[in-house]
């Protein structure tokens, strides 16, 4: 452990995850690090900083594909990991494509937000603030239900979105996957029957995939899920709920119309089901008005609501919360103790007070702004090129684009790769005939010279199927 971080220093206090993920990327890349990562645990008491940094670290990791976690056993470097290895020919029809790792130009892959966009002074202000007024104190463990300023916070903020609850029923959570987890868990057994939009967050899929439930699929149409598809399936068994994205949906960002969302309220009281709601991509909207939450239209305590923090203000922090009905709040609550009894409280008290104060939706503000721009940036580029088809979103950060017909996301993905542009290729949703372009962390200046390499990728493909390359 010493060797290993001999020449590891923290330089400031803020994010100390992302020098940490830097120093141990350049140790893999170098084969300082050539089979398995020391354990969460050790590395955060030799360096004297939270495990939840060092979780935060593996992760980012984890998503480049350089770490794979294996349960009970810890993280190893991922076997298919290329970099530095003798160069190989890539297969496009090689089924593991997406493990294939290269330093990237141009990244239409990671989700998560441009550093630039971090309000660094603002959380500073913060943390500072809190530790000065609350000294040791902000350091202590608050429990399993979260601060109670931020709640009271975040019930006050929800009544811009006709969202009205108690504070009993709002619970803070380590992001919106730890609330995915718990809910699930909460709601259904092993064998249970429940539903999901397709293509959906694939976080999601993985958790319920765990959980050995019987998963139902939906289509996802151009105004949301696909009802006469759902009451099909209600009317053949009982399901434990649905989960969906009613407001900027992951991977399509359609919306749910208010037509189905009246429906589907109906058919949960009617069926007797749970909706899942995760809402974290609905502060991204690029309209006027901020979209309205199913949970705003919930007369029958139906909708359990999630919304993750972490999406684009603190995506070190993992902060999010969830609305528990009344019903489900004693099994809800045993859950999260025995999961998680709580998240920091000072990142709890932090964001509260940023919340009240106005500072999180005058980032938002600005996130929207910025993020309207590069929007519109790779709009203007797509539409150079002909026989795709795609939506423009009204809020997210990612366009989910239509291939083609006969050409592969995966040929796509691994001739881009090639010139180290990375694009998400819809055969990871199940979905090979289309593609999804992430632009959170994007560069304005980039999208021309990425959209083009797109756009001769496929042209490629589409001369090879008629047999007209040279």
């Amino acid at each position: 452990m010493k060797i290993l971080f001999k020449n590891f220093k923290i330089k400031n206090s803020n994010f100390i995850y992302i020098p940490l993920y830097t120093f141990l990327k350049e140790k893999i890349e170098k084969k300082e690090i050539q089979n398995k990562l020391p354990s969460i645990r050790k590395v955060a008491s030799f360096l004297n900083i939270s495990s939840n940094t060092v979780a935060k670290a593996y992760s980012e990791l984890e998503k480049i594909n350089y770490i794979k976690s294996y349960k009970g056993s810890g993280f190893f470097i991922d076997s298919n990991f290329l970099f530095g290895q003798k160069e190989k020919t890539l297969n496009l029809e090689n089924d593991d494509f997406y493990n294939i790792n290269h330093s990237l130009k141009i990244d239409f892959i990671n989700s998560t937000p441009n550093f630039s966009f971090l309000p660094i002074s603002d959380i500073k202000y913060a943390i500072n603030f809190i530790l000065d007024r609350d000294k040791e104190m902000a350091l202590i463990n608050e429990g399993p239900l979260g601060n109670l300023e931020l709640r009271k916070a975040i019930k006050s903020s929800l009544k811009n979105l006709n969202i009205s609850t108690t504070i009993d029923n709002i619970h803070i959570l380590s992001g919106a996957q730890q609330g995915i987890d718990l809910i699930s868990k909460t709601l259904a057994f092993s064998k249970d029957s429940i539903v999901l939009e397709s293509p959906t967050y694939l976080g999601a899929i993985k958790s319920f995939k765990s959980q050995d439930f019987n998963i139902e699929t939906i289509q996802v149409e151009k105004d949301g899920l696909s009802i006469s598809q759902l009451e099909k399936i209600l009317l053949k068994r009982k399901i434990k709920f649905i989960y969906l994205m009613a407001n900027f949906q992951t991977p399509t960002g359609i919306n749910l119309s208010l037509e189905k969302r009246k429906k589907l309220l109906y058919l949960a009281k009617k069926f007797d089901f749970f909706i899942i709601e995760d809402d974290s991509s609905s502060d991204l909207y690029y309209s006027q008005f901020p979209p309205i939450p199913l949970k705003a239209l919930d007369k029958d305590d139906r909708v359990i609501y999630i919304k993750s923090f972490s999406k684009i203000f603190m995506p070190g922090f993992r902060l999010g919360f969830i609305i528990v009905p009344n019903a489900l709040l004693a099994s809800f609550l045993n859950n999260k103790f025995l999961s998680d009894t709580n998240t920091s409280s000072l990142y709890q008290k932090s964001y509260a007070l940023l919340l009240n104060n106005g500072s999180i939706e005058k980032h938002m503000s600005f996130c929207r702004k910025k993020l309207a721009s590069v929007k519109a940036e790779i709009v203007k580029e797509l539409l150079k090129i002909r026989d795709i088809k795609f939506e423009i979103p009204s809020g997210g950060c990612s366009i989910w684009i239509q291939l083609p017909d006969n050409i592969s996301s995966k040929s796509i993905y691994n001739k881009l790769l090639r010139e180290k542009i990375g694009i998400v290729p819809g055969v990871n949703y199940e979905f090979d005939n289309f593609i999804k372009l992430n632009f959170s962390r994007i560069e304005k200046k980039d999208i021309p010279e990425g959209i083009s390499h797109l756009k001769l990728a496929i042209d490629f493909f589409q001369k090879l199927n008629l047999g007209d390359l040279e």
